[in-house]
């Protein structure tokens, strides 16, 4: 129960994503069976697998949005709340509501063959339940406003984003290439009102919750409102292209078929991480709310202004906050140092630079790699094997190996936690990524494991923005890079996807220039972090 209440935070970051994400799939599943895969125009093979593939995704909502339920119900239960007042909450009763109403959506999926209407209505209840766990429902002015705009926005994501896994399953439940044709056709209009209602709803409560220029840029909510639009416009750029190649082809093109399938895989991908964005949103104050907290355009060049990186690690007793093995043991937290303690800032500060200088080289590497003949090159993924053990032995120094908090006791801080999770996922994309480069291995399973879990850390890392602690302009600042680390790496990701899986072999080549690139620069902006 410690852990479950100490990681609160990251842990609600990562519930509310996967119930913004499977509500995405849900409601966008019955948007598909009742726009798109009509009985007239899908193979009834089609319409069942996306009806099955819909339920699936309903029935998952309402485990994770229980546990959300639960997880809330503890917390405030352990902060001296009676059990009246926490189940007469309004967000308490949006839980239940939730729950129950993605659980008669999903008996609704998966028993009533034929009618798609009570789906709908289902549908409805749980969009205004989710709607009332957000930003909007606790706004004083403006609140009906901001609902239907809120409301709008999470159906837009849902008719776009979250129908296109179900048009995926329908098309390759489909014998026809005419009537694949026919649901992508379909599926292309339905999209393009969903975009445009999804994005005017987005600048309406853009409007409401940043307000100005300065907390587009100056805020830690406005720096994940801005990486949630670059995800947009890249899965935006791919809709486009599927949008143009359905329309400038033949209904029996099946290799343009096979295009818009890996297009939309890529799609669907920036799409959810844009999703993961909005999720760590909702654990943040908006922009409007930070009044002189916000940053200004000067204090963001004078810390971005370009100085040599430090190479020269202070002491470790040279560090402040060193806690006592005991208070250790009973899961007293570290802070990370005070902010007037220039070697907790230089301690920090050079592994960041260290950090940037290994992916600056194995960037450069890979770069190389690209070219014929430079085989040498393709070891460099081994460079991300000394990044993983480097960040499991200086990231948090207060902890195991170098502090008195035991291993096992270091997972109850979330920092840690994350830090130790991107350990693990930089030396398993490490070996995997080596054995392809190097021809030791050779299935598509194996080359696929790098863009996914190069996606799924840039994923993880928006959960790291900062912008909690009691220097808020300052954590901000430093939680710049990490807004940018994070939307590189989804960029590297699925750029390497569409390298491996585009069969048009000219685009795939094109792709392949692409996460090199973004490699070096996120080594270039590693090289360039500073926390003051």
């Amino acid at each position: 129960m410690i852990w479950f209440l100490q990681d609160f935070d990251l842990l609600f970051v990562l519930l509310r994503t996967l119930s913004l994400s499977l509500e995405a799939l849900s409601i966008g599943g019955v948007f598909f069976l009742w726009v798109v895969a009509r009985a007239d125009v899908a193979e009834p093979r089609a319409r069942a697998a996306a009806r099955r593939f819909t339920a699936w995704f309903a029935l998952a909502l309402a485990a994770v949005q229980g546990l959300a339920a639960v997880e809330d119900f503890a917390t405030l239960m352990s902060g001296g709340l009676t059990f009246r007042v926490v189940v007469s909450a309004a967000f308490f009763k949006a839980d239940c509501v939730f729950v129950v109403a993605a659980l008669v959506l999903f008996c609704l999926l998966r028993f009533l063959k034929e009618s798609v209407y009570p789906c709908l209505i289902a549908g409805a209840i749980l969009v205004c339940a989710s709607v009332a766990l957000s930003h909007a429902a606790s706004q004083l002015d403006h609140r009906t406003l901001l609902l239907a705009f809120t409301a709008v926005h999470h159906l837009g994501a849902a008719a776009w984003i979250g129908a296109m896994p179900s048009l995926l399953v329908a098309m390759r439940r489909t014998k026809e290439p005419k009537k694949a044709h026919a649901l992508a056709v379909r599926f292309s209009s339905m999209a393009i009102a969903s975009v445009v209602a999804l994005v005017l709803a987005g600048f309406g409560m853009a409007y409401f919750y940043v307000a100005t220029w300065q907390g587009l840029y100056g805020t830690s909510y406005g720096v994940m409102l801005m990486a949630k639009i670059y995800l947009l416009l890249l899965a935006l750029t791919l809709g486009a292209s599927n949008f143009f190649l359905v329309r400038s082809t033949q209904s029996d093109a099946v290799p343009v078929l096979v295009r818009l399938q890996r297009f939309s895989e890529t799609e669907i991908g920036l799409g959810f991480t844009a999703v993961l964005a909005a999720a760590s949103m909702t654990s943040m104050s908006p922009a409007r709310d930070m009044g002189a907290n916000q940053v200004t355009g000067h204090e963001i060049a004078q810390r971005m202004e370009w100085k040599w990186p430090t190479l020269h690690s202070p002491a470790f007793a040279q560090l402040t906050h060193r806690i006592p093995l005991k208070a250790a043991l009973q899961g007293q937290s570290y802070t990370g140092g005070s902010d007037n303690n220039a070697m907790d800032r230089a301690w920090s500060e050079y592994n960041h630079h260290w950090a940037g200088l290994i992916v600056l080289v194995a960037g450069l590497f890979a770069f190389v790699a690209r070219f014929k003949g430079q085989l040498w090159a393709g070891n460099w993924p081994l460079l991300f094997i000394a990044l993983a053990i480097f960040i499991l032995l200086r990231a948090d120094p207060e902890t195991w190996p170098l502090g008195p908090r035991p291993f096992w006791a270091s997972f109850a801080e979330p920092d840690v936690l994350e830090h130790r999770l991107f350990a693990v996922l930089i030396a398993a994309f490490a070996i995997f990524e080596w054995a392809v480069e190097t021809g030791r291995l050779a299935s598509q399973r194996s080359a696929l494991v790098f863009p996914v879990l190069c996606a799924a850390g840039g994923a993880l890392l928006l959960t790291h923005m900062h912008g909690f602690g009691a220097d808020e302009k300052n954590e901000m600042l430093a939680g710049l890079s990490h807004g940018a680390i994070a939307v590189l790496g989804a960029t590297a990701g699925w750029a390497r996807w569409l390298q491996l899986r585009l069969p048009d072999r000219k685009l795939s080549r094109i792709t392949a220039w692409v996460w090199p690139v973004c490699f070096l620069l996120v080594g270039l902006i590693l090289l360039d972090y500073r926390e003051a």
